[in-house]
């Protein structure tokens, strides 16, 4: 076995027993089970993630003593005390237990009364006050495409497609039963406490550096500063429900390294799932389209726009509600255009935070202690992390778009 990080005394063979029995509703026998890292550095900073492969034998099984093999994810808290102790504040193991349980459960539910056998997610496996435990889904053959190029027109035409109809689904369920969304009413962003807050300080920091160095981006810098002085309160605002208007459970986080793309045997990308719901809500769906296109949209489609893919989403949605026999008025394109401006603050803090370490040649960069600490490495990892000529490229393609208006004058 080997130890893909600190702090797991707590997984034995009677752990696995445990979970295996309570989810095969079978007596369990664990030979064995090897630990390994379930993402490399610098790609979570709300959880710790383990793959284990557990070789197991059921009393049951024919013939007799037959060793099974089973891959799982376990999601676990960081080592790192003070950034769980802010994972705790935030409720992210309670947010996204009540994804995977209860509300994923009804979303089957839903979808299966009308014949529909869309996957959104990972099976939900078991759960205690250690961890989350979650099918593997590699196992099934998805994966991670390079991350460094983001995501091209097929790939994100199947995810506004899949975001879509999880939109529809989850709007249906808000009007039917509101309670199944006690625990995600509202978004813990605006937390006192909340290290989310100094990420997003320091990087938008870095951000007017870069602008401050490159020509063509000084226009922006003052727009910037004025922008960082509020930036923590205006972002606050993108995760308010109006409760007048049309309402989602938003992933929340939305972002390439939280999809999963499966492929066919020509290579063509065939389905995708969505993984961590740590940070879901109630509330406009366009902060997950928001979040979608300005992290993760390739540089040529952010170039082009984004109107086809809005268009795309749009259509999905209305198709989908009226699948599921949605009784409130349909969002048009012309609303969701609207409601994507009024998020626009959250596209901005998802350029200038977000895209930087997903594009890093080196991820481990992007620890952490390296995005929040204010140590000498830590200020020098950011600046290389800020300075790469990709990003750059990025801000000079979005920030005119962004800046539009000005988000310090909205």
């Amino acid at each position: 076995m080997t130890d893909p990080a600190p702090g797991l005394e707590w997984i034995d063979r009677e752990y696995f027993t445990r979970v295996l029995e309570t989810y095969l509703h079978a007596d369990v026998t664990v030979q064995r089970y090897e630990l390994a890292a379930g993402c490399p550095d610098g790609q979570n900073f709300m959880s710790a993630i383990v793959r284990a492969t557990v070789d197991y034998t059921l009393a049951s099984a024919e013939p007799q003593g037959r060793t099974e093999k089973v891959s799982l994810i376990v999601k676990t808290k960081l080592a790192n005390p003070e950034l769980a102790e802010g994972a705790d504040q935030l409720n992210v193991f309670g947010i996204e237990k009540t994804v995977y349980g209860p509300v994923l459960k009804a979303v089957r539910e839903l979808l299966t009364s009308y014949g529909d056998c869309t996957q959104f997610a990972p099976r939900f496996i078991y759960e205690d006050e250690h961890a989350l435990v979650l099918e593997d889904l590699a196992v099934k053959g998805y994966r991670q495409p390079d991350r460094r190029a983001r995501l091209d027109e097929p790939h994100l035409r199947l995810a506004v497609k899949k975001l879509a109809k999880f939109h529809a689904a989850t709007a249906v369920l808000w009007r039917k039963n509101r309670d199944l969304f006690s625990v995600l009413a509202s978004s813990s962003f605006a937390s006192e406490g909340n290290p989310v807050h100094l990420f997003y300080a320091n990087a938008i920091q870095h951000c007017i550096d870069q602008t401050e160095k490159v020509p063509e981006l000084r226009r922006y810098t003052d727009d910037l500063r004025s922008f960082l002085e509020h930036a923590i309160e205006r972002e606050a605002k993108s995760y308010e429900r109006d409760e007048t208007c049309f309402t989602v459970l938003n992933h929340g986080d939305m972002w390439l390294n939280n999809l999963l793309w499966k492929y066919d045997t020509e290579g063509t990308v065939s389905d995708v799932i969505m993984v961590d719901y740590q940070e879901s809500f109630a509330g406009s769906p366009a902060f997950d389209l928001n979040h979608l296109l300005y992290s993760s949209a390739n540089s040529e489609i952010q170039r082009a726009g984004f109107e086809e893919l809005v268009q795309l989403y749009t259509d999905e949605l209305r198709d989908a509600l009226h699948q599921f026999k949605y009784d409130g008025p349909l969002p048009d394109l012309a609303r969701v255009q609207s409601e994507m401006a009024t998020k626009r603050d959250h596209a901005l803090i998802v350029t200038t935070c977000i895209v930087p370490p997903l594009i890093l040649e080196n991820s481990e960069l992007a620890t952490p202690e390296n995005m929040l600490g204010d140590h000498e490495e830590a200020i020098r990892a950011r600046e290389e992390i800020f300075s790469n000529p990709k990003f750059i490229e990025i801000l000079s393609i979005l920030l005119p778009r962004l800046m539009a208006t000005g988000p310090n004058k909205g």
